[in-house]
């Protein structure tokens, strides 16, 4: 009779110790449901990722143009480097994909107690044996295709994290160019509100000047007062949202609001006009380069590789395995024993799981299901992207115009408010026809300040629409409205 035990005290006293620890952690629920809960000082991860936000030299001492603030925005902006290291995890999991065509060698060393008893001559051998080993085991082929299919999943993976990665610079490089656009819009908007506070500080004037004359009237100077402060709460809130548009830029460039930011306006004027254009082909071009489209396609081919994969197990799997050891032999019982041996093996297993409950048949039907997911997923996001190209389009054909009729109202109501001011002086007009002028004047500068960052913006939302937007491309038709030029179609 051979009895054979195994001795593991370090590893029973370390899981002992283990199970004790692990008990001696709690999770503590809130008292009641009318007190906030107080949290231990271990509920809070102790993180620099703040202290390091503060810590960058962040120097915006001098006006920044729209390029520069690209550049630091690609450089801080959290956002593509997380799309960045989702690429580097799906780039990791090819490789360890491939890791089916190597095969697999384990080294293990082994010791164990073993008492050897034999009947009827009471003969007894305590000793210990123990040694290194090796063990191969390398997956030939899968009838089923598995390993193939399962490389092509982890690469098709790879490739649609790497277009969402692109669509995430496209992402950063479209919130700086509005929250830019945004801020030099404001900032002309505090212009055109000190410009308004100016002409009803005149109007008021002369307002007073026309009472002091004994040819105007209390009323006239009110209402001029009332103009006039009006035009100053216009100022007031044309400076706070300034203010909410820089940290809008901050935030978008990966900074914290709280720096302040200045920029430059753009020195290139807005497009006057557009040819018009082939919106199947401008569509098209759209959906073939937009890499949020691109990503989803590959998820779908990943899906499809996937079905390959969960079926592949139906299919037989040819296994090469080999093993060596080598084992020593020490007595404890003061005998003379002692020997030592090698112990080698090979051979070659087909293996074919016949019934497993039907859990390969449920995982095939399931990946089947998770591709026309993703297929009705692609088709959805089609869809959307060709309305969303026909929109912007339109949306910025529409800002061009809106843009060319604010020019032509500011100069009419610019015009019209020094006529209006010049024959109130003069006693031709009464002070309800200068206010008007006033106001128009005022709603035609709010107008044309509008209308330009909404041309800007629109042609950075078509761009992103597009798949065309680049950094350097800001406010540039080139490159958007490269498709032949044919009749337009609905």
């Amino acid at each position: 009779m051979r009895r054979q035990c195994s001795v593991f005290p370090v590893a029973m006293v370390s899981a002992g110790l283990a199970a004790m620890l692990a008990g001696c952690v709690s999770a503590p629920a809130p008292d009641n449901a009318t007190s906030p809960w107080e949290p231990p000082a271990r509920a809070q991860n102790q993180d620099n990722i703040w202290q390091d936000i503060r810590a960058q030299k962040a120097d915006f001492t001098n006006d920044l143009p729209l390029a520069e603030a690209l550049d630091i925005a690609l450089q801080n902006n959290p956002a593509s480097r997380k799309t960045w290291s989702d690429a580097r995890s799906a780039s990791a999991q090819v490789e360890q994909a491939k890791g089916y065509f190597l095969p697999t060698v384990v080294g293990t060393v082994g010791i164990n107690r073993q008492r050897l008893t034999a009947e009827p001559d009471s003969f007894d051998l305590d000793y210990n044996k123990y040694g290194p080993g090796l063990q191969l085991n390398y997956l030939v082929i899968n009838f089923g295709g598995g390993r193939g299919a399962a490389v092509e999943q982890a690469l098709q993976t790879v490739y649609a994290t790497n277009y969402l990665f692109n669509r995430s610079i496209q992402d950063v490089l479209l919130a700086v160019e509005t929250a830019y656009y945004g801020l030099v819009s404001a900032k002309a908007g505090i212009e055109a509100a000190e410009a308004n506070v100016k002409d009803a500080q005149t109007a008021l004037e002369t307002a007073q000047v026309r009472k002091d004359a004994g040819v105007g009237t209390d009323l006239e100077v009110l209402q001029a007062q009332a103009a006039y402060d009006q035009s100053r709460y216009g100022l007031v809130n044309a400076k706070g949202q300034f203010k909410i548009a820089r940290g809008a830029l901050a935030q978008a460039m990966g900074v914290p609001a709280d720096i302040t930011v200045q920029v430059v306006a753009p020195t290139n004027d807005v497009p006057k006009a557009i040819t018009p254009q082939d919106m199947r082909q401008l569509i098209d071009d759209a959906l073939d380069r937009r890499p949020d489209i691109a990503a989803l396609r590959a998820t779908l081919a990943a899906r499809k590789a996937a079905i390959r994969v969960a079926g592949s197990t139906l299919w037989p799997s040819l296994y090469v395995n080999g093993n060596v050891s080598r084992d020593y032999y020490d007595t404890l019982n003061g005998q003379e024993f002692q020997a030592n041996d090698w112990l080698y093996g090979a051979g070659a297993t087909l293996q074919w799981t016949l019934f497993d409950g039907f859990q390969t048949l449920s995982a095939k039907r399931a990946a089947a299901a998770q591709a026309d997911s993703a297929q009705a997923q692609l088709q959805q996001a089609e869809l959307a992207a060709s309305a969303n190209v026909w929109s912007q389009y339109y949306n910025y054909e529409t800002a061009l115009e809106r843009h060319t009729v604010s020019i032509a109202y500011l100069a009419s109501a610019s015009a019209s408010y020094d006529l209006a001011l010049d024959s109130y002086k003069n006693g031709l007009s009464n002070i309800i026809d200068l206010l008007n002028a006033e106001s128009k004047l005022a709603q035609a500068r709010t107008q044309y300040v509008s209308a330009r960052q909404d041309a800007f913006t629109a042609l950075a939302n078509l761009a992103y629409a597009t798949g065309r937007l680049e950094k350097g491309g800001a406010a540039r038709t080139e490159g958007i409205f490269s498709t032949p030029v044919r009749k337009d179609q609905p």
